[in-house]
């Protein structure tokens, strides 16, 4: 009388371990995934250009500006205040490019998540495992101003009548 009790469950048995063996391959597919958007995050660099040329920024994934460079003409063709705001649009299309460039990286890890319940899919009340990934990669915000045409004549007069270039003995 036990073998058939045991017998009746036995299909019900089976459709579970099949479950649990196929999200086992899913959480090793995305241990696989996350590894990989590691390695290539920590090694990804995104490069952009003010629109005027001057000024070139290198970002890490997370946006971090790893190098600036400033073009030695910038000082002859652009005043402190549209130099600083080359580097503020410049600075800001690299965090958008980290954030593209992140974006790839973890799609696989978001691809294969869907396959897989989301923790409060299990746990009634949990957070949601997915709405905190997404969180994790804002937006940057947009330029509030765009960069104004460079007025060369207007730059050159501001250079010309500085004191600090009639003052050296």
């Amino acid at each position: 009388m036990q073998d058939s009790g045991r017998d009746a469950t036995q299909p019900s048995t089976d459709a579970l371990r099949d479950q649990v063996d196929s999200l086992r391959e899913v959480f090793e597919q995305q241990r696989r995934d996350l590894a990989e958007a590691q390695s290539t995050l920590a090694s990804t660099t995104v490069t952009a250009w003010s629109s005027n040329n001057l000024i070139r920024v290198v970002s890490n994934a997370a946006g971090v500006p790893v190098e600036v460079h400033v073009d030695p003409e910038a000082f002859k063709r652009s005043t402190p205040e549209k130099l600083g705001q080359s580097i503020t649009e410049a600075v800001q299309a690299a965090a958008r490019l980290a954030v593209e460039a992140t974006q790839q990286a973890v799609a696989p890890l978001e691809a294969s998540a869907g396959e897989i319940p989301d923790l409060s899919d299990l746990v009634p009340g949990a957070p949601s495992i997915r709405d905190l990934v997404r969180t994790m990669f804002p937006e940057p915000s947009a330029a509030q101003d765009e960069t104004a045409p460079l007025d060369e004549e207007s730059e050159d007069e501001y250079y010309r009548n500085r004191s600090y270039l009639r003052d050296r003995p």
